[in-house]
């Protein structure tokens, strides 16, 4: 028999999912208009490279001039790669399981991606890449999506100390590439470690968190057919491994 503490649960839980497909929904939306302002950037980006590559090639140009130029090529290519990272993430394609990914590109991709966050909190990305590895049987933008929200939450564990981010790539044992993202931040406590893949459960601060990251990409990692574990000390950091299986 449903009792009045079962009738508030459900009505709590589906007032937070209410609030959390808004929150989607916005997201979304705004996902879509800023991929058209990404893209209008693009133009007059290229127009910057194009223009300040042709000014270095003078032979007149002072040495001064030359160099701030040079500031500006190269500011403006971050800016080019940051722009295009942007449109790929927004991409619609590639969102079914199917697809070929080469685990080495996509971290290289993600961890570019994400140098500016890093940078402002004070964290090193550091890579260990095996280029031996064989190519996933996974979409690429689901797993960029995988790694981008396991390192999100890292660097934002880290945001108060700083520290440094490893992400190694790496063959287990024969049929298996995994890909192992330790960082130095504080760790998880003891207690909320086996919760953290729980729908709704998050150590952050109200407001900074939905509780559903680490759930979402626990059950992309297994609809992809891998498998995802997290080891953590407190004070010293985590370690989140994701494994998926490869044909021989």
């Amino acid at each position: 028999m449903e009792t009045p503490a079962d009738r508030h649960i459900d009505g709590a839980i589906s007032q937070e999912l209410l609030k959390q497909l808004a929150y989607n929904e916005k997201m979304s939306e705004l996902g879509r208009i800023s991929a058209g302002v990404v893209h209008e950037l693009n133009a007059p980006l290229s127009v910057i490279i194009s223009a300040s590559q042709l000014i270095m090639r003078e032979a007149d140009v002072p040495e001064f001039v030359r160099e701030m130029v040079a500031r500006i090529s190269s500011e403006a290519l971050r800016l080019s790669h940051m722009t295009r990272g942007l449109l790929n993430f927004s991409s619609q394609e590639e969102t079914e399981s199917g697809g070929e990914a080469d685990v080495n590109l996509t971290v290289g991709f993600v961890l570019d991606f994400l140098d500016y966050e890093a940078a402002r909190r004070g964290v090193t990305l550091l890579r260990k890449l095996d280029y031996h590895l064989p190519v996933v049987e996974v979409g690429a933008n689901l797993l960029k999506q995988v790694l981008l929200n396991i390192i999100m939450n890292a660097l934002q564990a880290m945001e108060q100390d700083g520290g440094s981010l490893m992400v190694e790539t790496l063959a287990p044992e024969p049929g298996k590439v995994s890909i192992v993202i330790a960082d130095t931040g504080p760790g998880i406590p003891a207690a909320a470690l086996t919760k953290i893949f729980n729908p709704y459960f998050t150590t952050k601060k109200p407001g900074e968190g939905t509780g559903l990251g680490l759930f979402v990409t626990k059950t992309l990692v297994e609809n992809l057919g891998g498998s995802i574990g997290v080891r953590s000390t407190e004070g010293e950091g985590t370690t989140f491994t994701v494994t998926f299986v490869v044909e021989g």
